[in-house]
């Protein structure tokens, strides 16, 4: 008692099939949302990197500039201008613009004289063995004959510039 309607119905409906298609695949774009949290992180890390660069550059930008004006100063120190005036307030000029940076919150540029020396003997490392040569670098400044001898300042100068390398370097 098959009918025979039912059985044509039946094929009819097989024949009507389809085989499975599967799903076309995704294009690259627009990306998942976590792609889009990849990239803002990684925007994100690489500004942060340009920047410390940048400070780094700074930094070292003005220990550079030290270490050159102190070499153009030991250039100066071989000719006949080395026991001027104004070649000490030029070596004098330099170590208090350095010290300005390092320490920002002391009132540096008003520092001369018996206190300028006091200061430069605290602040360096080898304050006992420089004593004498301190107040005579910076009396120099004044006076037109000086006892003062320019390679010794020049010594003294780059020591105390050493020793705060890592100060001027991390000063902001």
């Amino acid at each position: 008692m098959n009918n025979p309607s039912t059985a044509n119905n039946a094929a009819n409906a097989l024949q009507q099939l389809r085989d499975i298609r599967l799903p076309g695949s995704a294009g690259w774009w627009p990306p998942a949302p976590g792609w889009w949290l990849l990239a803002a992180a990684g925007l994100l890390c690489l500004l942060l990197a340009v920047r410390a660069w940048q400070r780094w550059q700074q930094r070292n930008r003005r220990w550079q500039t030290a270490q050159r004006e102190l070499a153009a100063l030991q250039a100066q120190s071989k000719t006949p201008l080395q026991n001027s005036p104004v070649w000490f307030s030029r070596l004098n000029a330099l170590l208090k613009r350095v010290a300005r940076d390092i320490y920002p919150l002391q009132p540096i540029v008003a520092l001369s004289g018996d206190d300028w020396v006091a200061f430069l003997q605290h602040s360096s490392a080898n304050a006992v063995e420089a004593e004498d040569l301190v107040a005579t670098m910076v009396n120099a400044c004044w006076q037109p004959h000086t006892s003062c001898d320019p390679q010794h300042a020049l010594a003294f100068a780059g020591r105390w510039l050493q020793d705060h390398k890592k100060q001027l370097r991390g000063a902001p």
